[in-house]
């Protein structure tokens, strides 16, 4: 249920000021500012949510003064994708397509998909492990069970961030030198900069000012943060690589 994870537009939300307290008695999200010498990796940089497209925008009135963690009306705090995207163009976060990924496969790389279990098993690429980023929501808040229940209504998953989720992953793949390339439903992308079909021309898209964002490319901001060197991005996810007619494993069957 995106409106309540979503943080409110511009840089107004600010958790421990009297502003932040008449807020948060409202039911609104609570959103932190750390200190400038914890969001160097935004540097020169403003952005804001554009709560009526749904989307991140680039705004350089809000250098910063822009979010950088929301604390969700239900899970956990989690760190505003503007600033993933930044930190993962600075470290040069590889990307790759389905023949380069399955090249490197071949050659030792472990797939992990991120999506949920119940989803892995009834399809998965063929050799991939499975370490899932979220999890069906857990919590017994109003506002957990306001999830379940709307998404229900939408024939989807209520899901939340899985805290264990950097512990399972070291269980799963061990030495942080390990080569991984992580994957997930659609992939996602860094690319600010896309190509016109019809003129062959490049241009900078406004609807991605900050690439377009996914749990894949939120994984691999979580791994290369946490120390893993060796993570490389899958651009096409499960559906490009199905689509494209690469080898594929599961049941088949959804519940």
């Amino acid at each position: 249920m995106q409106a309540l994870s979503r943080p409110p537009a511009g840089p107004a939300f600010t958790g421990g000021s009297a502003a932040g307290a008449a807020q948060r008695r409202r039911g609104a999200a609570v959103v932190r500012l750390f200190p400038k010498s914890k969001t160097d990796d935004s540097a020169g940089i403003g952005f804001k949510f554009d709560g009526a497209m749904q989307r991140w925008v680039r705004d350089d009135r809000f250098i910063g003064k822009s979010l950088t963690t929301v604390t969700p009306l239900s899970g956990t705090p989690y760190v505003v994708w503007p600033l993933m995207h930044t930190y993962l163009t600075q470290k040069g976060l590889k990307q790759v397509d389905e023949e380069e990924a399955l090249a490197l496969q071949r050659k030792g790389h472990v797939i992990v998909d991120v999506r949920l279990a119940s989803d892995f098993k009834i399809e998965h690429i063929e050799g991939a492990i499975n370490v899932p980023m979220f999890r069906e929501t857990a919590g017994t808040s109003g506002w957990d069970k306001v999830k379940r229940v709307v998404m229900a209504g939408l024939v989807m998953k209520a899901t939340e961030r899985d805290p264990d989720f950097m512990d399972n992953f070291q269980k799963a793949v061990g030495n942080k030198r390990k080569p991984v390339i992580i994957a997930c439903a659609v992939g996602g992308t860094l690319d600010t900069i896309v190509r016109v079909a019809s003129t062959g021309k490049s241009c900078k898209d406004p609807d991605r000012s900050f690439g377009r964002e996914t749990r894949s490319l939120k994984a691999c901001y979580e791994l290369l943060n946490a120390g893993y060197s060796n993570v490389v991005h899958l651009k096409g996810g499960l559906s490009q690589w199905r689509y494209d007619g690469y080898p594929t494993a599961g049941t088949g069957v959804r519940n």
